[in-house]
């Protein structure tokens, strides 16, 4: 079964599905090309430079089923649905589009350009129809992928314990498969550790390093689609809270880096090699069609 779900960030979700109130018919996502070409004279042809992806516009068809009472007439349901709808996908805000389909779901972040076209109630059924426009070109996969750093794997299973200590191996490395044909910038978590830490892609031979150590209680998260960094730490109930922008912590000869098409080798490290600090590396993958 397919369906298209909507979540804005005002904090409203709509889906559209076979199973209503809103009802899923079609979706199609436009994506063009910029090409940058010179022409020599009397040259023949034209010779092409470079090609830049545009923009992507998304055109989502639907409908919503209205129905009334003595005590809600149809119409007034009507407009109460269309306002609603009106607000959830209201132009000034972003917000995360997710199709389903068979063989998995993607999701792209977007906006639309204009509030919802919804036709006038036909029996008891209203055609709605959403443009949307992207900033990325790409979808991506709507399940975030994760791959750990400085955790056992463990390896036997027991219904009791005969060792104090787990027993698997301690995996100093995270092999990922970069599936796509596209550069992937994962966001890396990293948790305490006393020394500074350094994140490298053993594979394109690139590191960012940061030279700072994470206190007890606290995770760094590094964001490498755009080289930031930000420290999060526990509150009293043990959820993580933002706390401030430490991307000034990376040092001036860090080569930021991406998840190669292809086997990638990533290593996160400190100063004591027996003790790689916890780290998750978050990615999710690209794709131009769906």
């Amino acid at each position: 079964m397919r369906s298209v779900a909507w979540t804005s960030d005002n904090g409203r979700t709509v889906v559209f599905d076979t199973a209503g109130p809103y009802y899923f018919k079609s979706i199609t996502s436009d994506l063009g090309a910029t090409a940058e070409t010179a022409r020599a004279p009397r040259q023949d042809g034209t010779t092409t430079y470079h090609v830049s992806l545009d923009t992507r516009t998304i055109n989502l068809e639907g409908a919503m089923q209205i129905f009334g009472d003595a005590a809600h007439p149809a119409l007034a349901e009507y407009d109460r649905a269309r306002a609603w709808l009106h607000q959830a996908f209201a132009p000034n805000r972003w917000g995360t589009l997710v199709y389903r389909r068979e063989d998995g779901a993607v999701q792209v972040r977007c906006r639309p350009t204009a509030t919802p076209t919804i036709s006038d109630p036909t029996v008891t059924l209203s055609s709605i129809d959403i443009s949307f426009i992207t900033d990325s070109p790409y979808w991506e996969t709507a399940e975030e992928l994760t791959v750990s750093v400085g955790a056992i794997n463990k390896f036997w299973h027991f219904p009791w314990a005969p060792y104090r200590y787990p027993m698997g191996a301690f995996n100093r490395f995270g092999t990922i498969e970069n599936p796509s044909e596209e550069i992937i910038y994962p966001t890396v978590e990293i948790y305490t550790t006393s020394q500074e830490v350094t994140l490298t892609n053993q594979t394109v031979g690139k590191a960012v390093k940061i030279e700072h150590a994470i206190a007890q209680g606290q995770k760094l998260v590094v964001d490498l689609r755009d080289v930031s960094a930000y420290l999060w730490e526990q509150d009293e109930a043990g959820d993580y809270q933002l706390e401030e922008d430490v991307s000034h912590w990376m040092s001036l000869d860090s080569e930021p880096w991406g998840l190669t098409p292809g086997s990638n080798r990533v290593a996160i490290t400190n100063e004591v090699p027996e003790a790689t600090p916890l780290a998750f590396i978050r990615y999710r993958v690209p794709s131009l069609g769906i």
